[in-house]
């Protein structure tokens, strides 16, 4: 597959989180920690990374467990290993290494091992957290670039429309795996199988105590 087939197509299976029966089960499968877990699809460097970088935007709390608690990237390698297209495949690889060289040239260090919670949450700070002027000129970069190259007239990639498409997919994925494991659901939202009657208008802390939903 072309580099520049897999660029086009990026975020376009991320963007569309189902909870279907087949994630449903990733997600089961996933949800408890593995000392002795490998990843599928993911090299050991970019899996670092990325649990790294879950873990800042979903912390572990006095009251709720966070990303490493929950092994949310177990569940992130399976999915792109058996859920996500093969040019969404290519794009992560490619975009998870540039990810890594803007990680470690803004905070001075050689490896992703020696990148800090504050490194990554610098990181997220500089993307994620953007002013959205920002956001959307990051954007309209990064899909310039893709037309470009479906033209055949790309020069360099744009890392910072690249790193800001990343985090974004990588963010809605790990939040929409965290909502929906087992352990969040049941013991940290409201949590109804089998759903009763409606009650529409009400206030979410006379209803539920201020929880969300869990489905």
């Amino acid at each position: 597959m072309q580099r520049r087939t897999a660029l086009k197509n990026i975020g376009l299976s991320f963007g569309a989180l189902t909870l279907t029966p087949t994630i449903a089960s990733l997600i089961q499968s996933c949800q408890t920690a593995d000392p002795a877990w490998t990843p599928s699809f993911l090299s050991q460097e970019s899996a670092l990374l990325i649990e790294k970088t879950i873990d800042v935007i979903l912390p572990t709390t006095s009251t709720i467990p966070g990303a490493t608690d929950v092994s949310l990237i177990r569940f992130v390698d399976s999915y792109i290993a058996n859920v996500s297209s093969q040019e969404d495949q290519e794009f992560f690889k490619m975009a998870i290494n540039v990810f890594a060289g803007a990680a470690q040239t803004s905070a001075g260090k050689e490896s992703i091992a020696a990148l800090t919670s504050d490194d990554i949450d610098q990181q997220l700070n500089d993307y994620l957290r953007a002013t959205p002027e920002k956001q959307s000129s990051r954007a309209k970069d990064f899909y310039d670039y893709m037309k470009e190259l479906e033209a055949g007239t790309a020069g360099t990639p744009p890392i910072e429309g690249i790193c800001h498409n990343l985090l974004n997919n990588l963010k809605n994925l790990a939040v929409f795996a965290f909502k929906n494991n087992e352990v969040i659901a049941k013991e940290h939202m409201v949590y109804a199988p089998v759903p009763g009657q409606q009650q529409g208008c009400v206030d979410l802390e006379e209803a539920t105590g201020g929880k969300a939903w869990a489905l």
